[in-house]
C-alpha cells in the first residue's frame, strides 16, 4: 500500500457466541434483578432501606455510601451496605431485612480515593437522598449509592413503584434536589 492509503484491516473470524454472551453478561451490573424478583424481595423485607442503613452504621460506625436490598443468596432478604469508617476503611455490613440484625461482613481495607472524595463533597446523607427520591418518586427504595453524574457528586436511588416500574432517581449530593428521574 502507498503511504497515503492506509493498509486494509486483516479479516478475522467473528467472535464466538459464547464469548459475545460472556462479554455482554459481564457488562451488566451484578445485582441486576427483574421487576418480579424485586417485588418478591421487597414483599419479604420487613425493615426499610433507611432503617437498614441506620442499623449498619450502629454496627460499624461511619457513613454509608452504598446500600442495596438483596435476596441473600437464598438465605432470606438482606441489605448489603458499604460504610466508610472514620479511619477511612471500606466495610461491608449485612443487615437482615426481616429482623434488622446487622453485622460486619467484610473489611475491604482502605476506601477508594474517589469514594472518600465524593463523601467529602456530599453535604447530604444517603438517608436524606432516599427521602428526597421517594418524595419525588413514590415507592419502595431498593438501592442507593453515592455516585457522580457528569462530574457532579450525586446519589443514585432506585425506587420500585407500586405499578412495578423501577425508577432511577439522581439526587444532587450537595443541595439535595432531584437532578433527574428515569425508568431503569
Amino acid at each position: 500500500p502507498s503511504p497515503m492509503k492506509p493498509a486494509p484491516f486483516p479479516r478475522t473470524a467473528a467472535p464466538s457466541l459464547p464469548l459475545a454472551l460472556t462479554c455482554a453478561a459481564t457488562a451488566l451490573p451484578a445485582a441486576a434483578k427483574t421487576v418480579a424478583e424485586w417485588q418478591t424481595i421487597t414483599s419479604q423485607a420487613k425493615i426499610p432501606l433507611e432503617q437498614a442503613i441506620t442499623r449498619a452504621t450502629q454496627a460499624v460506625p461511619g457513613k454509608a455510601i452504598e446500600a442495596q436490598l438483596d435476596d441473600g443468596d437464598g438465605m432470606g432478604p438482606r441489605y448489603e451496605i458499604e460504610v466508610i469508617t472514620p479511619a477511612g476503611d471500606s466495610v461491608e455490613v449485612w443487615v437482615n431485612a426481616i429482623t434488622g440484625q446487622a453485622a460486619q461482613h467484610k473489611n475491604d481495607g482502605a476506601a477508594k480515593r474517589k469514594d472518600r472524595q465524593r463523601l467529602e463533597k456530599a453535604k447530604s446523607t444517603i438517608e436524606q437522598a432516599i427521602q428526597a427520591a421517594t418524595r419525588h418518586t413514590p415507592g419502595t427504595p431498593v438501592s442507593a449509592e453515592l455516585d457522580s453524574h457528569w462530574g457532579q457528586t450525586s446519589y443514585q436511588v432506585e425506587v420500585l413503584q407500586a405499578n412495578g416500574t423501577l425508577m432511577e432517581v439522581k439526587i444532587d449530593a450537595v443541595g439535595g434536589e432531584v437532578i433527574r428521574a428515569k425508568k431503569d
